[in-house]
This record gives C-alpha cells, sequence and structure tokens, in this order.
C-alpha cells in the first residue's frame, strides 16, 4: 500500500484588487530575503539622501523587485503611478506574506527562520568542500 501524500503549493498568490496578481514563490532564498530585506536595504542605501521623489522610488523600486522578484516594481506601480500608494502596496503584501508563512508553516519568526537558514548554509559549505 502506497502514502500518498499531496504536493504543497510552492508559492503564495497575491491579488491586488481584480487587476494584478503576483506571486511569492516560497524558496529558501525567498523567505531570507523577505525576513532580511529591510536590513539589506538599509545597508545599501545608508548613504543615500532621498531629497527627491525619484530617489525614493529607485529605493522602493530595488526593495519590491528584491524580494518579489525582477518587474514586480513596474506592475505595482502602474496600477497607480504614484510612489506613496505603491509603498502602501508594499507594506501590506510584506505583512501579509509574513503572515501567510507563519499560518502555512508555523512558527517562523524571524530567528528561527535565519538560524535554518544559517544551518542550511553551512551544509551546502561542507558538501562543497567535501567534493573539492
Amino acid at each position: 500500500m502506497a502514502i500518498k501524500i499531496q504536493t504543497k503549493t510552492p508559492h503564495i498568490p497575491i491579488e491586488i484588487g481584480d487587476e494584478l496578481e503576483l506571486r511569492f514563490y516560497v524558496t529558501d532564498d525567498n523567505v531570507e530575503k523577505l525576513f532580511n530585506g529591510y536590513d539589506e536595504m538599509l545597508k545599501k542605501y545608508k548613504d543615500v539622501e532621498i531629497d527627491n521623489a525619484e530617489k525614493g522610488k529607485m529605493i522602493l523600486k530595488d526593495a519590491i523587485d528584491y524580494i518579489l522578484g525582477d518587474g514586480s516594481f513596474d506592475k505595482l506601480y502602474g496600477l497607480s503611478n504614484s510612489v506613496l500608494v505603491t509603498k502602501q502596496y508594499f507594506d501590506e503584501i510584506v505583512d501579509g506574506l509574513s503572515k501567510e508563512i507563519t499560518k502555512r508553516y508555523g512558527d517562523t519568526n524571524k530567528e528561527k527562520v535565519e538560524k535554518y537558514l544559517q544551518n542550511k548554509k553551512k551544509q551546502n559549505q561542507t558538501k562543497s568542500k567535501s567534493k573539492k
């Protein structure tokens, strides 16, 4: 007798109105980007003075594309042509993804996710060294 296990959906759909659907693929790298994206953007832009809307737009584009994939900013921004509205969408998306990941996969607070990903990196490094 075979054990039958239903496959899991490897992505979380993100619907914005009836106009746009994005997908967040639940991979180790993407989860790490979601939980560490804010810190990464702070490091990258710590010395940049946001003195005009174009710089703010550039940083928001980088953050959205970093977490949701290339081209995602253009799709979101195209709904309103407003950095402020796009930022609101992004905030809601990040909050919703965090909650959905916790709901689907259990307690995934930042520390536990980071610990898991660090252990995975160590395992991958060990495998790489043993192949040499």
